[in-house]
């Protein structure tokens, strides 16, 4: 009986308007992001630079070697945790294994939020859920990032999930719910430190908002209980993950996470771009930051997925419809400000905070404004919801206006689909990287490794170096080579060690990014190192072979 029931509800669910809505888009959401998947070496290919420093982290993480203590990394650990069972697929198959099943999963991780927003906004009607999940579904910056394995996914996946459970209709849970959703909450925090924003926005909400009305001390008593239950959840759902690790090395841990992070210089990107990427104007932006209809792969958008972010700069546009997009949600929310949920103040609040996130760090890359996503997502919705009740004919127009929108993000999924279906990414085989099976590589970019299959269990002697951007930020505490690490004797002479150990080296194109080179050190790497036949045509970098290792004579400069 009871199943029956809550199959019925389950149908109830699903069926109704919202419900059939909410499938829809996440229906649209997976078949744009598992096309992005299928194009040629996207799957199995080096399309990124994180994702082989988190899985390859997860490999030696069961094989017994600690981040922070054995190797650099500058993330918490709730990355490495989640990909452990995916690790476990390169013990019984390839670490290209693993990463295939690991791109799959951050696909999954990413359409799984559009119904976790949906349902946040649902009680507001089929109007609030189209706009709120469609937007999730097609934004930019949301597909590029879920195309490989990245952090903000996944983070936002754990936001999300804790928002659900805090809300119920748009209004603050009982205080059982607010801890498991701080415990789902704190466990994106050791994800990306990032989630702490929307984090620490929640916490406030529960201190000010009330359960209704009354000012007893009945209702100050239960905003404590509120507080103290969700707070609680956050600092269990953090420490519980990180604080076996960080106690390994507390020392690095907190300056690797904390103070290198916020200390690092980056290749300054201009906020027009920022803004071109947050409000989603990439989709019709040229490599070159024109606006251009036809651009297909040499979009901003199709070419987000690259590892490099453009640099160049996207004219007054981004500033425009930025401009524009905020006068229209200060409209939305002013509107209809006292019939503004709590939940409604506590996405746009942490929209805002996101945003002001990812303007103001130094450094910036594509996938920094998918933390913002899901956010703008629930805000563009409750704004569409109280501008559209605004208009007198509404009722009547209702049906119309809803089947229009619907139109309208179909037809924009099927451009973002033309966009992205030439690209292709560069796949190499074992035999072509020219590295025997088992030798001591280290390598400036991991991902290259794991798709040429040569990410092997680590050996004595052997340089262990996951995360080469990671290793000159902890040797020179904080010193990235954008602010001058080549400056830092000590830095470059720890380079040198490392190479000096190394069987083989494998050079990524953009090397000279991570790896603090000098004249001296460049001398002395080409007397040390010969190179071999590059990897593919494709321009993953070079191989190179230890002279005196090999007893050959000295390696050719050229």
């Amino acid at each position: 009986m009871r199943r029956r029931l809550r199959w019925a509800r389950l149908r109830a669910y699903w069926l109704a308007p919202q419900g059939i809505v909410m499938l829809a888009a996440t229906l649209l959401a997976l078949a744009i992001r598992v096309f992005t998947l299928t194009r040629p070496g996207y799957i199995t290919g080096v399309t990124e630079y994180d994702d082989g420093v988190y899985l390859g982290g997860a490999i030696r993480l069961l094989q017994g070697a600690l981040p922070y203590q054995n190797w650099a990394f500058v993330q918490p650990p709730g990355i490495l945790l989640l990909m452990s069972p995916v690790a476990l697929i390169a013990k019984v198959g390839t670490a290209t294994d693993a990463m295939a099943t690991a791109r799959v999963l951050t696909a999954l991780a990413s359409t799984a939020c559009v119904p976790m927003a949906g349902s946040l906004l649902r009680y507001r009607g089929t109007f609030v859920t189209l706009v709120t999940c469609g937007a999730l579904a097609i934004y930019p910056d949301d597909i590029t990032t879920a195309h490989t394995l990245i952090l903000e996914p996944w983070m936002n996946l754990f936001l999300l999930l804790g928002a659900c459970l805090a809300f119920r209709r748009g209004h603050l849970a009982f205080p059982q719910r607010l801890l498991w959703a701080g415990v789902a909450i704190g466990f994106a925090g050791a994800v990306k430190y990032w989630a702490a924003l929307p984090a620490v926005a929640l916490l406030v909400l529960c201190v000010v908002t009330g359960p209704g009305a009354g000012r007893g001390a009945w209702h100050s008593a239960l905003r404590v209980r509120r507080a103290a239950c969700y707070a609680g959840g956050v600092l269990a759902g953090f420490l519980v993950p990180v604080l076996p690790f960080a106690l390994t090395a507390p020392s690095v841990f907190v300056r690797s996470t904390l103070f290198d992070q916020a200390a690092r210089a980056g290749t300054s990107v201009p906020q027009s771009l920022r803004l071109a990427h947050i409000t989603g104007l990439i989709d019709f932006l040229s490599s070159t930051g024109h606006l251009s209809l036809a651009a297909g792969v040499h979009s901003m958008f199709a070419s987000g997925g690259a590892a490099a972010t453009s640099t160049t700069g996207a004219g007054w546009l981004p500033f425009a419809v930025a401009l524009v997009g905020v006068g229209v949600i200060a409209i939305g929310y002013c509107w209809n400000a006292g019939r503004m949920s709590p939940l409604e103040w506590f996405a746009l609040v942490s929209a805002a905070l996101a945003i002001a996130a990812v303007l103001s760090y130094s450094a910036f890359f594509y996938h920094y404004p998918d933390f913002a996503a899901p956010w703008l997502a629930l805000t563009v919705g409750a704004v569409a919801g109280s501008l559209a009740h605004a208009v007198a004919e509404w009722t009547r127009a209702q049906r119309v206006v809803i089947a229009g929108t619907g139109v309208v993000i179909l037809a924009l999924a099927v451009f973002q689909a033309s966009e992205v279906s030439g690209l292709r990414a560069p796949n190499i085989s074992a035999d072509a990287a020219a590295i025997p099976a088992g030798a001591c590589l280290v390598t400036d970019q991991t991902s290259l490794a794991i798709a040429a299959d040569r990410f092997t269990a680590a050996r004595p002697g052997c340089p262990d170096i996951m995360d080469s951007l990671a290793a000159t930020l902890v040797l020179s505490d904080g010193v990235s080579v954008q602010g001058g690490a080549a400056d830092l004797p000590d830095v470059v002479a720890a380079w040198k060690k490392t190479f000096s150990e190394a069987q083989y080296v494998w050079l990524s194109p953009n090397n000279a990014r991570r790896i603090p080179w000098t004249p001296a050190l460049q001398l002395w790497f080409i007397t040390h190192f010969q190179v071999l036949q590059s990897p593919g045509p494709d321009g993953l970098g070079d191989v190179y072979e230890q002279v005196s290792l090999t007893g050959t004579g000295p390696a050719q400069s050229g």
